[in-house]
């Protein structure tokens, strides 16, 4: 009985923490597939490519690279780079996940984006979370990007240029949101604008998303480094 209650608990928590990710999904499923459309690509390979690969960035990439005439050996290599930031993300989960049963891991594993990791980590840190959490608010994310992805390709040629450019703003919106709802101290503020700052630089001289890459590994380091800094100078000043 308690064994189904909390995953009741499990659940409903995920469907409430999904919403924010909804809202942003939705249209930037649209977007997605109103591009993939002006670009070319068929009402069905355009809503393939968001239930089989299910990452926004590297759809909207692929889409710029197809329409240029790029190879697909280039769009895969791309897309391997672009979502390299994915075995930080994964190696940050992974502790929490110990006790998992071993065949809802993959399923899990498929299901995380930059949104849900960062919906999901402050409760996975807390307690408030397990591979129940995880499913929930992975499979609802997934099927709202499904969804908009579904809308833009049925309906995109009925909306007016100017509101098709605008959709893309969504995206941007979205991860601002998200990061600023991560900032609980200072440690966090300090990595967010350092790396940034970081990322701002190497774009003077990394090609591709590099500068990404590099600041986001850089930063993940910085905040090791600061969390173990503050925390011997908080114990070390602590007292006996």
């Amino acid at each position: 009985m308690r064994s189904s209650s909390t995953r009741h608990t499990m659940i409903r928590r995920a469907f409430a923490d999904a919403v924010p990710i909804i809202i942003g999904y939705v249209p930037m499923g649209a977007a997605y597939a109103i591009l993939a459309r002006q670009a070319g690509m068929g009402f069905l390979p355009t809503v393939l490519m968001s239930l089989l690969v299910f990452a926004g960035a590297s759809q909207f990439i692929a889409v710029g690279l197809l329409s240029g005439g790029a190879t697909a050996l280039e769009v895969i290599a791309t897309t391997l780079f672009v979502n390299l930031r994915h075995i930080l993300m994964s190696a940050s989960l992974s502790p929490y996940y110990r006790g998992a049963p071993r065949s809802a891991i993959p399923f899990v594993a498929w299901g995380v984006t930059d949104e849900t990791f960062a919906i999901s980590i402050g409760r996975y840190y807390s307690g408030e979370a397990d591979h129940r959490y995880g499913l929930a608010l992975h499979y609802t994310a997934y099927a709202s990007w499904v969804s908009g992805t579904f809308a833009g390709a049925l309906v995109g040629a009925l909306i007016p240029p100017a509101l098709q450019s605008s959709l893309e703003f969504s995206l941007y919106a979205m991860f601002v949101g998200l990061v600023v709802l991560q900032f609980t101290d200072r440690i966090h503020l300090a990595v967010a604008a350092a790396s940034a700052m970081m990322c701002t630089a190497f774009s003077s001289f990394m090609g591709g998303t590099w500068n990404i890459i590099t600041a986001a590994i850089a930063g993940a380091t910085l905040g090791l480094f600061l969390e173990i800094l503050l925390g011997r100078t908080s114990r070390a000043g602590a007292g006996p």
